[in-house]
């Protein structure tokens, strides 16, 4: 039977060489990452090559009508600014891949052998995968039609020439933040069943608490409880650690994704309100052009969706990891004092250590801060039109 997900991913770590994202190799049979010439080499020029071709294009005012038929200038600025941030997006993420490299190893590392130590992981992972890269392959599919149906009656190679750079640089950034993703997919699963471990050890030490204790059986079971809570504690410090670090290293990617994700829904908004004014003749735009539009905009999100809700899907992992910590109330007094001493630690070390993702300490990801950003997003869209009623 063909292993899907093992051909995904290797698909993917090939992929991130080709397009100049990894600059390392990966054994992925002992899990060891390295570096090697090729790959160095190889990453320094596709590196300088995008800026060096982007200057090379460079010749002033970027005619985007090319999309837009008969566009106003309010729409050629909205389109600037979304290009604009797609390319340094994907510079940035250039860069900073090279900046962070030694530390992407050594996570790279981390994961293989947190992998080795529960393989179910991969199967937990498996439906996850598939879905974000059917999506992810249909996304990019679509933006390229969209984008040669848009040259069809404007042939030009300058034109099809600049198309293709913006396509390679959001590429790097789609790739950046589906290795994300695929990072924290994995990290759930390990927290998902560390807390279906610690329920195991909770229940058992309640029902041990209500017993008569036998001296002897009873604290060999409380020891045993002990260095599985001791386990748990490592292991949660680790996971916590690993989540933090990614933070870190994709705080600039994670910044400007946030910001492009904002941006395309304002734009998005102000495209089907500008739709509705003028109709399709007037811009200049064929039903099929609507249709892929619609279409990229579809996968376009559900792919934000699955980026943003596995993320919410570990920090839900982790408050459950918090309210089983409060199970400890319900023990009865008389339990053996190292396994006390083992959920004592368990619990500081989570209160020492809150869990917080924020990105670049501006943006905090919580359900409550992606509400407020809807409702900037509203705000922003209804501006920007009553602008266009006013002046266009």
């Amino acid at each position: 039977m063909v292993d899907w997900v093992s051909l995904v991913l290797k698909s993917i770590y090939y992929y991130g060489h080709l397009i100049g994202l990894s600059n390392f190799d990966f054994d992925w049979k002992t899990g060891r990452a390295y570096t090697s010439k090729r790959s160095t080499f190889y990453a320094i020029f596709v590196g300088l090559m995008f800026p060096t071709l982007l200057v090379f294009h460079w010749s002033g005012r970027t005619q985007f009508k090319v999309i837009f038929g008969n566009a106003n200038m309010l729409h050629e600025y909205v389109m600037v600014l979304m290009s604009g941030l797609r390319i340094s997006a994907g510079l940035l993420t250039l860069l900073s891949q090279w900046r962070s490299r030694r530390q992407v190893m050594q996570l790279s590392r981390s994961l293989f052998r947190l992998y080795q130590e529960r393989t179910e992981v991969k199967r937990m992972c498996q439906r996850g995968i598939l879905t974000k890269f059917c999506i992810a392959i249909a996304t990019d599919c679509v933006q390229v039609w969209l984008s040669l149906d848009a040259l069809d009656s404007n042939v030009d190679f300058s034109m099809l020439f600049g198309q293709f750079l913006v396509y390679s640089l959001t590429s790097i950034v789609n790739l950046a933040v589906t290795q994300h993703y695929f990072v924290m997919l994995f990290i759930r699963a390990r927290y998902l069943l560390l807390n279906r471990e610690l329920r195991e050890v909770i229940d058992e030490a309640n029902e041990l608490s209500h017993r008569p204790p036998r001296r002897g059986v009873f604290i060999c079971r409380c020891c045993a409880l002990a260095d599985r809570v001791e386990a748990i504690a490592s292991l949660q410090g680790k996971l916590q650690s690993m989540v933090q670090k990614i933070r870190d290293l994709y705080a600039i990617q994670g910044l400007l994704v946030f910001s492009g994700y904002y941006l395309s829904t304002v734009g998005t908004g102000y495209l089907g309100y500008t739709i509705v004014k003028h109709g399709l003749k007037d811009l200049g735009m064929s039903y099929r052009r609507l249709a892929l539009i619609v279409c990229w905009c579809l996968f376009y999100y559900l792919d934000a969706l699955l980026n943003l809700f596995v993320t919410f899907y570990f920090l839900d992992e982790h408050q459950k990891t918090i309210v089983l910590m409060e199970k400890r109330t319900l023990f009865a007094p008389g339990l053996d004092v190292r396994l006390e001493e083992a959920f004592e630690s368990l619990q500081l070390q989570l209160i020492r250590n809150p869990l917080k993702l924020i990105v670049m300490k501006v943006f905090p990801i919580s359900r409550s801060s992606t509400t407020a950003m809807f409702g900037s997003i509203l705000s922003n869209c209804i501006f920007l039109i009553q602008y266009d009623m006013e002046y266009f």
